[in-house]
């Protein structure tokens, strides 16, 4: 019984992900009428910079760089936005889920402290990193699917493995030895 009870929450709550997500793709044909929004893909025209800020921004406000990125692929997906600009979106969003990060580590243990830190860099290093490679990104994406909304999810895949692999060499740097990260007494 126990086991039937879960596995209908589980349905459930994978079904309202999905309407969710369905919900604020519907949104962007709906924003691309509002004077801010105008504004902002003007100056996304000029600099994809205005991307990555906006990006930062909205994730941090809403603690989820997940649901960024489904407005951003629901944007491209509409035309509303440019598969380049999206994946500007959502680099920055990969910075602004930090403060999610960095507000948990707010007195926490040291080694609580050092894994957001290590959160942030990686994700404000990888983006500083990846951010002149977003035509790359881009156009790797590209070879994979025609879709510009799927494109922004190949991007984020390709951006997270590759930062990932390339921060891996430093966890085996001494500073990141257990015995650092011990409390202090």
């Amino acid at each position: 019984l126990h086991a039937v009870r879960y596995a209908a929450l589980a349905a459930a709550g994978f079904a309202l992900v999905l309407i969710g997500i369905r919900i604020m793709q519907s949104i962007g044909p709906a924003l691309q009428h509002q004077g801010l929004f105008a504004w902002f893909i003007e100056q996304a025209r000029v600099s994809l910079l205005w991307g990555v800020i906006a990006g930062a921004a909205v994730a941090a406000l809403i603690h989820s760089s997940s649901a960024v990125i489904v407005i951003a692929m629901g944007f491209a997906a509409s035309g509303v936005i440019s598969p380049e600009l999206g994946i500007a979106v959502t680099l920055g969003s990969n910075i602004g889920t930090c403060v999610t990060a960095w507000l948990a580590s707010i007195g926490g243990t040291r080694a609580g402290v050092f894994v957001a830190w290590s959160h942030i860099l990686l994700n404000v290093g990888g983006t500083v990193l990846f951010f002149p490679l977003i035509g790359l990104l881009h156009e790797v994406s590209t070879w994979m699917t025609a879709d510009p909304s799927a494109q922004i999810a190949r991007a984020q895949t390709l951006f997270n493995v590759a930062s990932s692999l390339i921060a891996l060499p430093f966890c085996y740097l001494p500073f990141s030895r257990k015995k650092n990260l011990q409390p202090r007494t």
